[in-house]
């Protein structure tokens, strides 16, 4: 089957990225997939307190971003940036850690920083997926659909591009608006359907809400991931997440295969 990559990534911070990479990877796990979750920290970042991986069933651990390439005074700014968008050290170093933790098969689910390099091409490149979260107000949902499009837009020239998806994040009796919401951004962004050949609604996926009382629960390291009904949810979330990876896969055999 081979190792899969699954990125949680956005350039804005507070999107809910960890705890979407969370329950993805507790809704692989419980798929019985040997499952790692990845936090990518950079130099300069923040440790902050982490009840899920304390608590999470599947194995937690953190990479770090590589600093940029130190260049010559006389490169071009687009040089520079050709540069680190090749920079596939953070992929390489992830793949050894993976390969070491849940073997050759396994699947590894990351929750990226919001650095400028984080994703870039050649990271994205290992990807079998991308998930962009977005919550439910109106300038979470422009921020998260303004990264979704820059995922995509990075790879129009690709012959088979990473899926890219929205991870919508929202209570029950919300999720019916932001999901015509982002239906209509994501009919407007692609009128002719070039880089969605499928109907907007199969670029949603929809991620399980935990409320103030799960969060809290969370906080203090209580097992919340052993809730029947959070765990449904997450196999359930899982599973249309891994649709879109299979596909691509599928994809990339048939093209390596016309070679």
């Amino acid at each position: 089957m081979g190792l899969r990559i699954y990125l949680l990534a956005g350039f804005n911070g507070g999107s809910g990225r960890g705890l979407t990479a969370a329950l993805l990877a507790n809704g692989l796990y419980l798929q019985g997939r040997r499952t790692m979750l990845v936090r990518q920290t950079y130099a300069g970042s923040v440790a902050a307190i982490d009840p899920v991986g304390a608590t999470l069933p599947a194995h937690c651990t953190s990479l770090m971003l590589q600093p940029p390439f130190e260049l010559t005074a006389g490169v071009s700014i687009k040089l520079a940036t050709a540069i680190n968008q090749a920079d596939a050290r953070f992929l390489i170093a992830l793949k050894h850690l993976a390969i070491a933790e849940v073997g050759a098969d396994g699947d590894v689910v990351v929750d990226l920083c919001c650095h400028d390099r984080a994703c870039n091409r050649a990271t994205m490149r290992g990807a079998a997926v991308i998930i962009v979260p977005v919550r439910t107000s109106v300038l979470e949902i422009d921020w998260a659909f303004r990264s979704f499009s820059h995922f995509r837009d990075k790879q129009r020239k690709r012959r088979t591009p990473v899926p890219t998806l929205l991870a919508a994040i929202a209570p029950d009796r919300e999720r019916d608006h932001q999901r015509a919401l982002l239906e209509a951004m994501l009919r407007e962004s692609d009128p002719n359907r070039e880089a969605a050949p499928s109907e907007p609604v199969d670029l949603i996926v929809e991620v399980p809400f935990l409320d103030s009382s799960c969060l809290t629960a969370l906080l203090f390291e209580h097992a919340i991931w052993r809730d029947p009904q959070l765990m449904e949810r997450c196999r359930a979330f899982a599973a249309a997440v891994a649709v879109h990876a299979d596909a691509y896969v599928t994809r990339m055999k048939g093209d390596a295969d016309d070679l």
